[in-house]
């Protein structure tokens, strides 16, 4: 969530819900057309004060508080307060806060949440939820509560109806098969990554208690600073698509991944998934998070100051690429021209979006799929794909428009077996 004074979050929330991520508009109807439950929440927000007694806006610690009527939840619903308050440390960063003065590191303490809810305006402002399951990761950043300015996450996980947290293995049907997957992801394609700069770099053990399940649709495993930060300074987090671990969740009715915003969209029909594909494409968008800003033309100079380069930008044909550290991005580029001034293109190997996923989908499906004829076909030998940042093989070059009319390229590159490994999209 971004920051700002008293109210911001949820015309924000709303304005995520509506147009940011791909299928959001329709996940924002078929919520409020849902049941709500007897459980709604509200959010409590303490700004710092200074000296003069002006409030500082650029400070502040903002948490949510469930609330119901109904006498027979309010126990559970109780212990999912105070769970919040205690893991949190919600009342120590309140105290610190009035510590806060003018000139140092300030407090930046805010929330994001995974969960299937809706906004209502009338009669009263408040957020309706439509499940029961509630996935939450709070960051706090600048002053601590101990130790030199940083920034941690505190994530958690609750069913509402019995109050109680959720584990990890809860979330599979095969809990050992998604964490050896995840750490040969980890060995093989993240440690790699790491700067040999990092004073905190290790990766493992995985802090497999510490994950938040976001409403696109990754599970986020997020570790302490003490034991993976980043150059920034912000604690380490990695993410895995719901498609990357399929094999392992629970898919079932009852599970909890099938609670989650983002699982109803793979329910879809092949036309209305190709549909959202194509849409959301035209709004320029590639990687799905919660991230209105990180789109085709955005300006690319406040997206990396806000995401946080990993390294050096590096050549790409015609520009520059960039990485990011924010752990939706993995595996993604940032290009731009050589002015590095805007986002001309945005590239990923981590896609899932309507019929298409990377590393999976045989390109020969994908172009079945797409039900369109692409522009061109092309070879990619080992030179022109190390060019590319991509894999050697066969790629295939959409053409179509955004909404403005402005000509974009959407290209699937597969390897030399025909698996769909990255998508592009950019400008023409």
């Amino acid at each position: 969530m971004k920051h700002g004074k008293k109210w911001i979050i949820w015309g924000l929330l709303l304005s995520l819900l509506l147009f940011s991520a791909p299928g959001a508009l329709g996940e924002a109807e078929a919520d409020s057309e849902k049941e709500a439950l007897p459980v709604t929440f509200s959010e409590k927000e303490e700004w710092a004060v200074n000296s003069d007694g002006t409030i500082n806006f650029d400070s502040f610690v903002r948490y949510p508080v469930f609330v119901t009527e109904d006498e027979a939840l309010a126990p559970a619903i109780e212990r999912v307060n105070q769970a919040i308050e205690e893991k949190a440390h919600i009342s120590a960063y309140l105290q610190l806060l009035s510590t806060v003065s003018p000139g140092g590191a300030g407090l930046r303490m805010d929330y994001e949440t995974g969960l299937s809810f809706s906004v209502r305006l009338e009669p009263s402002f408040h957020v309706e939820l439509h499940d029961w399951y509630v996935s939450l990761l709070f960051s706090a950043e600048g002053k601590m509560l101990s130790g030199r300015p940083s920034q941690v996450y505190y994530p958690m996980t609750f069913n509402l109806r019995t109050g109680e947290e959720i584990a990890f293995d809860q979330l599979f049907s095969d809990p050992a098969g998604a964490k050896a997957y995840m750490e040969s992801t980890l060995e093989e394609d993240i440690e790699p990554t790491l700067s040999t700069y990092l004073e905190n770099n290790q990766l493992f053990p995985v802090p497999y208690d510490r994950f938040f399940l976001d409403s696109w649709g990754h599970v986020v495993i997020v570790y302490e600073n003490s034991q993976l930060s980043f150059l920034s300074g912000t604690s380490g987090a990695v993410s895995f698509r719901y498609s990357e671990l399929s094999d392992w969740l629970d898919q079932s009715s009852d599970g909890v991944i099938a609670h989650f915003p983002y699982w109803s969209q793979t329910q879809r029909t092949e036309e209305e998934s190709l549909q959202t594909l194509w849409n959301t494409l035209k709004q320029g968008y590639l990687v799905a998070c919660g991230d209105a800003e990180v789109r085709l033309g955005a300006a690319l100079p406040p997206i990396l100051d806000r995401l946080h380069a990993t390294t050096d930008s590096g050549y790409y044909p015609g520009g520059i690429y960039y990485e990011v550290e924010n752990p939706y991005f993995r595996g993604a580029l940032l290009i731009s021209g050589e002015s590095g001034e805007s986002v001309n293109g945005l590239q990923t190997s981590q896609w899932d979006l309507g019929g298409i996923q990377t590393g999976k989908t045989l390109l020969s499906d994908a172009e079945k799929y797409l039900n369109a004829e692409p522009a061109a076909r092309v070879s990619l030998d080992e030179t022109a794909a190390e060019s590319y940042r991509v894999c050697a093989g066969a790629a295939s070059v959409y053409l179509l428009e955004d909404q403005n009319g402005k000509p974009l390229t959407f290209t699937l590159y597969a390897d030399e077996n025909g698996v769909v490994q990255y998508v592009k999209l950019s400008y023409k």
